[in-house]
């Protein structure tokens, strides 16, 4: 899930511009997670599968897994913005944002560069480090249902306040937020998450870039 709201209003509105403060947010985001968890726990990357020569084979599997796990998704939102209510039609007017514009003129590759990072930093720190540390520990699963349910929820709100796009869309990423923890605790692998997010972003932002650049009013990069 990407943001780009507040934080870039008076950033200048051009492609490089807005793809290297995307991937430096993102990034930094996941580095957060990683020093936080460090320094008070617990640790993100406990969540992760190691890697080694042998592993190779499991990592390539959690990777597809995850993204066969954002198919879903992407269906149902596209069945939802389908529907014809304001709070819809304020999500896909995004897209006349100037942001937005020069956010959908970078190339495929760069959008899958920035998918991948947003991926990778808000699950280290959403569901890699926020909802093992609302449970109690990294041993998820370990602790009191009570604990387990309020982790889910508490990370999945803040998951959700963190996209204030839309009123709309705060809900929708809060609900995705506890489909992304869903996937970890079942699976036990963070990398599953990582993977379903980044995907759906990636797929998300390669449909809407070429709509945007089939328009005639598009302006050339």
């Amino acid at each position: 899930m990407l943001d780009f709201d507040d934080h870039e209003k008076n950033a200048p509105h051009d492609p490089t511009t807005v793809f290297l403060w995307a991937t430096t947010f993102e990034i930094g985001l996941g580095l957060i997670a990683l020093i936080v968890g460090w320094i008070i726990g617990p640790d993100a990357r406990e969540l992760l599968p190691q890697l080694s020569n042998d592993s190779v084979g499991l990592l390539l599997w959690q990777i597809l897994i995850g993204c066969a796990a954002s198919l879903p998704m992407v269906a149902l939102v596209a069945l939802l913005l389908r529907l014809p209510f304001e709070p819809i039609r304020e999500i896909t007017r995004l897209s006349e944002d100037d942001t937005m514009k020069a956010l959908l003129r970078l190339t495929p590759i760069e959008l899958i560069v920035i998918s991948a990072c947003a991926g990778v930093g808000e699950e280290l720190l959403f569901r890699g480090w926020l909802l093992p540390f609302l449970a109690g520990g990294s041993n998820v699963l370990e602790q009191p249902t009570i604990a387990i349910g309020a982790s889910i929820i508490g990370s999945s709100i803040l998951f959700g306040l963190v996209h204030p796009i839309t009123k709309l869309y705060v809900v929708l990423a809060g609900f995705m937020g506890v489909y992304f923890a869903f996937l970890m605790l079942a699976t036990g692998s963070l990398l599953i998450p990582i993977a379903t997010h980044a995907c759906y972003d990636a797929i998300q932002l390669l449909i809407a870039s070429r709509q945007s650049r089939q328009q005639p009013s598009q302006i050339k990069r």
